[in-house]
């Protein structure tokens, strides 16, 4: 008799157990700092950006903060909005590493404005978004 109520407690628990959705996902607090970076098309290789054309470094974000959760977490850009801009040519050229990295290489072809970007995070069995986390400012100079 103990055997068989054994068995059947193991059995309900492992039936319990299959809807438990593996690790999880906040993303309340996620964050850049600063919350924007400015791109300019036109560079001055000899002032300012001198080293930025000598190196061929692309424009990049600080990683983003206050994401917790299972890992991997996946980032990709969910929506653009553009402000006097051109939303295709900035999805075109931006790109999102798997630490939240905004990237822009040093040569693209972004029409001049303001951007707001939304992401999308995603592990094993959870996907969240959040809206408007960061700004991208294309200038001629």
């Amino acid at each position: 008799m103990r055997k068989l109520l054994g068995i059947v407690l193991l059995l309900l628990v492992y039936w319990g157990c299959q809807d438990i959705t593996v690790g999880y996902l906040d993303v309340k607090n996620a964050a850049y700092n600063p919350d924007s970076l400015v791109v300019r098309i036109h560079l001055d290789s000899t002032g300012i950006d001198a080293q930025r054309v000598k190196t061929g470094q692309p424009w990049m974000s600080y990683q983003i903060e206050g994401v917790e959760g299972t890992r991997p977490i996946f980032f990709s850009v969910r929506d653009v909005v553009a402000f006097d801009g051109d939303k295709d040519s900035m999805l075109k050229w931006l790109s999102v590493r798997n630490d939240g990295t905004f990237m822009i290489p040093l040569e693209h072809q972004i029409a001049p404005g303001r951007y707001l970007i939304s992401l999308d995070f995603e592990n094993e069995g959870y996907k969240k978004f959040k809206d408007a986390v960061f700004t991208v400012i294309v200038k001629e100079k």
